[in-house]
């Protein structure tokens, strides 16, 4: 407990090496600090079901909470400069959906199973995965100021990807067991890792889709 305690904790004063400090300090998603807050939360919450409510953790467990829906309202916010890196964007619905229910979990004891998780964005607590698992294929998106694109991206014998443009439903493709070939559409660029083929992709779209051809031609 003391463990899971530290870390929101530390979150709470957004310290060096916390998912909020990443946030705040560099505009940065770490996948593997956010699990780690997220999960220090579980812990907190599977341990003290049948207690009362200690004010000091329920006060960070809020604190913390709300501090990330802003960032995120910052984020997403088409009149803010405010971005942040490495974002999944094409999980966003569901980051937001499961801090929700982690965090209202607390307040009621209980713990969420396996079964709130996507399997896409693996929780490292379940089935010993690592929160930097490299997924076999990508699904990249981005929709902000009314834009919708979409992109794929398949991962090279190297460990890099290999992104395309695909005007088609990512998902419906992806769970449609198509080949290769019949999947793939217009050659974008080659990614590092997962966590750059994001930022790549955001950047890409910035810099080859109006408005945003427009708008930095105006700065």
């Amino acid at each position: 407990m003391e463990h899971s305690l530290q870390e929101l904790m530390r979150n709470a004063r957004a310290e060096e090496n916390t998912f909020l400090y990443m946030l705040h300090e560099e505009a940065r998603f770490d996948q593997l600090l956010f699990w780690r807050y997220v999960n220090s939360i579980m812990e907190l919450t599977r341990l003290t079901a049948d207690q009362p409510l200690n004010r000091e953790v329920a006060g960070a467990v809020s604190f913390t909470y709300s501090k990330i829906m802003e960032y995120l309202q910052w984020h997403h916010s088409d009149s803010d400069v405010y971005e942040i890196e490495h974002f999944p964007y094409v999980y966003a619905h569901h980051i937001v959906s499961l801090l929700g229910e982690v965090v209202n979990g607390y307040y009621q004891g209980i713990v969420l199973d396996e079964s709130h998780f996507d399997e896409d964005f693996p929780n490292p607590a379940f089935a010993g995965l690592v929160a930097n698992e490299q997924p076999a294929i990508l699904q990249l998106g981005y929709y902000k100021q009314e834009t919708n694109v979409h992109a794929i991206g398949f991962r090279e014998e190297d460990g890099t990807y290999r992104i395309v443009l695909n005007e088609e439903e990512d998902r419906d493709l992806v769970a449609s067991k198509l080949s290769r070939r019949e999947v793939e559409g217009t050659y974008l660029f080659h990614a590092p890792d997962a966590s750059s083929a994001h930022q790549l992709f955001h950047e890409w779209v910035m810099s080859t889709y109006a408005p945003y051809r427009s708008a930095l031609n105006r700065s």
